[in-house]
């Protein structure tokens, strides 16, 4: 009799230091804060492009804020700090990636991006309010 062993897969996450306003490693987390606008969970096809490429890349929304985008699906290749071209239907906008995953043995990645201008490419309306939000031990 074969005895099998579950280990869960690796996860890979790479993140881009805190800014200057941001926390710094090792202070001591608040119970509570406040993301800069709210989270819309919305699923969308999207094509992206890494700058000074050609190359587009489909990929879709896991979340939405007037700030940034969590994007899931995504197979190519991107890096913490590279500026991707996001398009939904006719409307593009410049973002800059911040955080990359992916699950060791697949090729897709999650990747989440901030706007760099003051495009509206959603086509929905986004509250302004700020989101209270748990911090992670």
């Amino acid at each position: 009799m074969a005895v099998h062993i579950f280990e869960p897969p690796q996860v890979h996450v790479q993140v881009l230091p805190a800014s200057p306003e941001g926390k710094s490693k090792g202070m001591p987390k608040p119970p509570q804060a406040r993301r800069r606008s709210k989270r819309i969970k919305a699923v969308m096809p999207v094509r992206l492009w890494i700058a000074d490429s050609q190359e587009s890349h489909l990929a879709h929304t896991l979340d939405i804020t007037a700030r940034g985008v969590r994007l899931g699906g995504f197979q190519g290749e991107v890096t913490v700090g590279d500026k991707i071209y996001v398009q939904r239907q006719q409307k593009r906008a410049q973002f800059r990636v911040v955080w990359v995953s992916g699950r060791e043995g697949s090729s897709e990645k999650q990747l989440g991006a901030e706007i760099l201008g003051n495009e509206a490419i959603w086509g929905i309306e986004l509250p302004k309010q700020m989101d209270d939000y748990q911090e992670r031990e």
